[in-house]
Parts: C-alpha cells; sequence; structure tokens
C-alpha cells in the first residue's frame, strides 16, 4: 500500500487561504461601503468650496431633500423635505419619521479635514424622536459635490449621502 503524505500548509492549502483572504478583504470593503483610501469613510473629502458652489437641491435616502440657496442679503438659507427626525443608521435602511423645516447653514472646516456644512433649523420645530442630521460633510463622487455623513459607530461604515439634483 502506497500512500502520499503532504504537509498541511502545503503550497495548495495556502494558496487557497490567500485567495480566501483576499476575496473575504474585497466583500468586507463592498459591504462597509469604505472607500479606497484605509480609514476613510464614504467620498473624498474636499476643502475650500465657496458658498456659491453648494447652492442647489440634493437628495438622499427615502425622499430627503435639502436645498441649499442665497437668500439674497448676504445669508444663505436652506430647506429640506421629507428630513429623518434621527441621525440613527437605521434612516439607510427604511423610512423613519421625516419633516420638513428651513433655517441657515454655514461652512466650516479644519485643516486636512474638508469642509463641513452646519445646518441651523429655525426655532419652534416640533418635538423630535432624535436629533436630525444637522452636519454633512462636503465630499466628491465621480466629479461631482456630494454631501454626507457617516452614522452610527466609526468602525462600520454607514453614510447618509446626498447627490445634487440636475
Amino acid at each position: 500500500m502506497n500512500a502520499v503524505v503532504r504537509p498541511l500548509g502545503g503550497p495548495g492549502v495556502r494558496g487557497r487561504l490567500v485567495v480566501g483572504g483576499l476575496v473575504l478583504s474585497a466583500v468586507t470593503a463592498l459591504v462597509a461601503g469604505c472607500s479606497e483610501d484605509a480609514g476613510r469613510c464614504g467620498p473624498a473629502p474636499v476643502e475650500d468650496v465657496f458658498r456659491s458652489d453648494l447652492y442647489g437641491t440634493y437628495e438622499g435616502p427615502h425622499g430627503a431633500r435639502l436645498t441649499l440657496r442665497d437668500n439674497g442679503d448676504n445669508t444663505v438659507g436652506f430647506a429640506v423635505t421629507d428630513w429623518p427626525e434621527s441621525g440613527d443608521p437605521e434612516i439607510l435602511d427604511k423610512k423613519t419619521a421625516a419633516f420638513d423645516g428651513d433655517g441657515t447653514w454655514r461652512i466650516d472646516g479644519g485643516p486636512g479635514k474638508g469642509d463641513r456644512i452646519g445646518l441651523q433649523f429655525e426655532d419652534g420645530r416640533p418635538e423630535r424622536a432624535g436629533t436630525p442630521v444637522d452636519q454633512l460633510q462636503v465630499g466628491r463622487r465621480d466629479g461631482h459635490i456630494v454631501l454626507f455623513d457617516q452614522l452610527g459607530d466609526p468602525d462600520v461604515c454607514r453614510v447618509f449621502e446626498l447627490t445634487r439634483s440636475p
């Protein structure tokens, strides 16, 4: 009786482990939605934007809509429709309680961190289930400006993203 004995860590097993590890890494990146740059979640951040670069209407998950406008008196305003009442990650998976509102906005930024839009909702708004998204990072995807915010656990890439309407 002749038997062939191969060590457990032979070339066939090692090759399958390497390929399996690469497939697992690729699937993890797709499921997480993270960008190609390690440690970054969402679109590439943009720095040094001007208010005029941002005017327009942006649409997001489940009908959320944000319009950034120039009020004409050296101030800027915004209006939201179907805006989620809460910034919980569940707003990405299903339609949750939403509201319509308006207010003013500003550009905030920090060196190397990209610019953010801060939304200041008008006072007198009705009670809500949570705190709505009121800070959005300015990013770029496929050459177009997008607004986004990472929701929930920073180790899990869950992004609320708004794209500009044509």
